[in-house]
């Protein structure tokens, strides 16, 4: 018996997907903690968005190679951008989802550059699987969708009789 498409996913792309995304939030995070430590008059999503920018593009790269198997150079300078686009789209997502998040766990709907780094940290972490399923989703089918074959391409449907 064939494997659902759920199954499949789960073995094989949804699963290297999950751990370039679990290296890609730990530099996202890493680097979000540092700019919030280091430099604490910088607002919270300006850090967050500064550290984006280095998850995702560690991100393109690994699931580019490894996860999507995209081989043709040619398609690079199409895909980055489109991947960069579906992940600006995730990085609103996890902007809104974290401050529900912070809204949830400290009952303020204002968060100074004085807010809790940690009670921030766990929120932004608590938005990552939610966004998961929007990245996946726009890079299998969008981003990294191989093109169709052509008809000179594909096999013939019925041997001639």
């Amino acid at each position: 018996m064939r494997p659902s498409l759920f199954q499949r996913l789960l073995r094989g792309r949804l699963l290297k997907f999950c751990l370039v995304g679990l290296s890609s939030t730990i530099i996202d995070k890493a680097i979000f903690y540092l700019l919030m430590t280091s430099l604490p008059a910088l607002p919270w999503f300006i850090s967050q968005s500064i550290a984006f920018i280095f998850g995702v593009t560690n991100g393109f790269f690994w699931n580019r190679k490894w996860t999507f198997a995209a081989n043709d150079h040619d398609a690079m300078r199409r895909q980055y951008p489109k991947f960069v686009a579906t992940n600006v789209v995730g990085l609103a997502l996890n902007l809104f989802i974290t401050k529900g998040f912070l809204i949830l766990f400290t009952g303020q709907l204002k968060h100074d550059a004085n807010a809790d780094k940690n009670i921030i940290l766990i929120a932004s972490l608590c938005a990552v699987p939610l966004v998961v399923i929007w990245n996946f989703s726009a890079s299998r089918l969008w981003t990294f969708k191989s093109a169709p074959s052509s008809p000179s391409n594909s096999a013939p449907l019925a041997p001639p009789r």
